[in-house]
């Protein structure tokens, strides 16, 4: 990767530490020839052949995949992981002079401080064997990728990206001999770009898998200063102590986290790994972090999205999901939502951010935020925000209580009621969504209402009536996890889960029901699951509708 012949620094400062956790089925796969990246699927040599797209080339190139490899953690893994990071390295002896101006995903400031990350973490299973002779160009690869990081990392696109790569940088910095001198300015810089980035524990993306992405970087370089005695900078702590309680909040039932604005459910186990670095109680925090509200009750949690899509460079990344909720059952998602198709190709990537992708009501052919076609930079847009957005307990009247209103008693129902004005403009209309949560997880009822709610809406819809006699139609979508079964039992669905819990889906009559296909999409599938969505349809020919349903657990506790 450099013209120039002297060796770099040999060897690590101490041992390093596995610390990512990886999956041993798909490691498996791996060691029987099979890549199985997100979007894609790569046989034999991933590296001697053309990645599917320059996302799957990013995921190969940043060696995620080791993670897996390191799972199986047999002497077939470490002969192959061995073998694909010293072929990579022959391969890329040198940084091109373009990567510091117009980097392709290989040499992307986030890809290689990924790549640096999985090389130091598993220098167990790549090193082992290998003569100091051998061993060389290994750590040459490594310090001049520091030397890239160090000019490449403070530019990088704000947030996740950023932050990997600064991570990346420091944990190197921190780890390898002769880089010494780097580690405290490279902490410093990720302090100052972590606290830029995360307010209150939250990220503006409302990415709940890429917060934890942040606080898992994050985590591990915590870990790393102490061990190496580097002085961690004081924010880092106070970000994770700050983070660690908005994750407790979002955490579903099984432990995932909910699946919206483009994150999945976490790698398995991160997330109880990663919350170990905050210090002091096990606070969760309160009111609707990061824009969620969480009903809970016993062995059931709902995740409901309660704010607006994000604006500002976010937009390009957010969904159309407002009202849309999850339920988690145990350890089995029951109502998820489609997923981020970013991975999958275009058609994919557009289709995933509707909002009949996701588990809430829309208007036929139309998402509650507008979707424009890419800018200058590729880059999709939502416009057309909901303005208002109202989410909370209430009492008896249906009146919003205020948000220090301490929570119903355990022995209570959970209860939300929830809202938004996102065809407001164009129909006059409102969404409103109210949720009550069973004191013992077994039920949950929910009630959407369309509706005209004053003189100059009611004008909107009804100029819109009268020239639409048939009514405006709607659907509310429940999409079902791919490992759900589904059938109908007369008006009701019977819902098997795995292990044999039961299910049942019923409701008020006012809509019909169907079962449509759908599409489980999650990062790490080389392409989208089948999966099927609950369809209720009616159409709104006055100024209010109501439908009601209901999910509700009929065996299996």
């Amino acid at each position: 990767m450099t013209s120039e012949p002297t060796p770099r620094p040999y060897g690590f400062q101490r041992r390093p530490e596995p610390r990512a956790i990886g999956s041993a089925p798909r490691g498996q796969e791996i060691l029987d020839g099979e890549l199985r990246l997100t979007g894609g699927s790569l046989s034999g040599d991933p590296f001697a052949q053309e990645p599917p797209s320059p996302d799957y080339a990013a995921e190969l190139h940043g060696f995620g995949w080791l993670d897996d490899l390191a799972a199986v953690g047999s002497a077939p893994a470490r002969d192959l992981a061995q073998a694909r990071v010293l072929d990579w390295v022959r391969a890329h002896d040198r940084v091109p002079a373009a990567a510091q101006a117009q980097p392709g995903p290989i040499w992307r400031a986030d890809v290689t401080g990924r790549r640096v990350l999985r090389w130091i973490f598993h220098a167990g299973l790549i090193l082992p064997g290998l003569d100091r002779e051998a061993a060389q160009p290994f750590f040459n690869s490594l310090h001049d990728q520091l030397s890239l990081l160090a000019q490449a990392a403070p530019r990088a696109e704000a947030g996740q990206p950023q932050i990997e790569a600064l991570a990346g940088l420091a944990l190197a910095a921190m780890a390898l001999k002769g880089a010494e001198d780097q580690a405290d300015p490279a902490l410093a810089a990720l302090a100052e770009a972590a606290r830029g980035t995360i307010s209150g524990g939250a990220l503006r993306s409302r990415n709940p898998e890429e917060l934890l992405t942040c606080l898992s970087l994050l985590a591990w370089v915590k870990d790393a200063a102490g061990e190496t005695g580097h002085a961690l900078p004081r924010a880092i702590n106070t970000l994770i102590g700050e983070i660690a309680p908005v994750l407790r909040a979002l955490r579903h039932a099984d432990g995932g986290l909910p699946r919206f604005h483009g994150g999945g459910r976490g790698v398995p186990g991160r997330l109880d790994h990663s919350l170990r670095a905050a210090e002091g109680p096990a606070l969760t925090a309160k009111g609707h972090p990061m824009g969620y509200a969480r009903l809970s009750r016993a062995r059931a949690s709902v995740i409901l999205d309660a704010s607006p899509p994000p604006a500002g460079a976010a937009a390009a990344r957010a969904h159309a999901s407002t009202l849309a909720l999850e339920l988690t059952s145990a350890r089995h998602p029951v109502v998820v939502n489609c997923g981020s198709g970013r991975l999958f190709g275009p058609s994919w990537a557009r289709a995933s951010r509707a909002t009949a992708c996701h588990s809430t009501l829309s208007l036929s052919g139309l998402s509650s935020a507008k979707l424009l076609p890419a800018d200058d930079q590729g880059q999709e847009r939502l416009t057309h925000l909901p303005q208002r957005v109202w989410a909370g307990a209430c009492d008896a009247g249906g009146n919003l209580l205020p948000p220090e209103t301490p929570p119903a008693h355990p022995s209570q129902p959970s209860h939300i009621l929830a809202g938004h004005d996102g065809w407001l403009g164009t129909h006059g209309l409102t969404h409103l969504r109210e949720l009550w949560l069973a004191p013992d997880g077994d039920e949950l009822r929910g009630e959407d209402t369309l509706a005209a709610l004053d003189a100059e809406a009611q004008g909107r819809l009804d100029d819109l009536l009268a020239r639409q006699p048939d009514g405006i139609a709607f659907d509310i979508r429940f999409h079902l996890h791919p490992a759900i079964e589904a059938e109908f039992d007369g008006e009701a669905l019977r819902l098997s889960l795995p292990g044999g819990e039961l299910w049942r889906f019923t409701h008020d009559g006012v809509a019909a029901v169907r079962l449509d296909p759908s599409a489980y999409l999650e990062s790490g599938l080389h392409e989208p699951l089948a999966a099927e969505v609950i369809v209720l349809s009616a159409a709104l020919t006055g100024r209010a509708i109501q439908i009601g349903w209901t999910f509700s657990r009929a065996s299996g506790r």
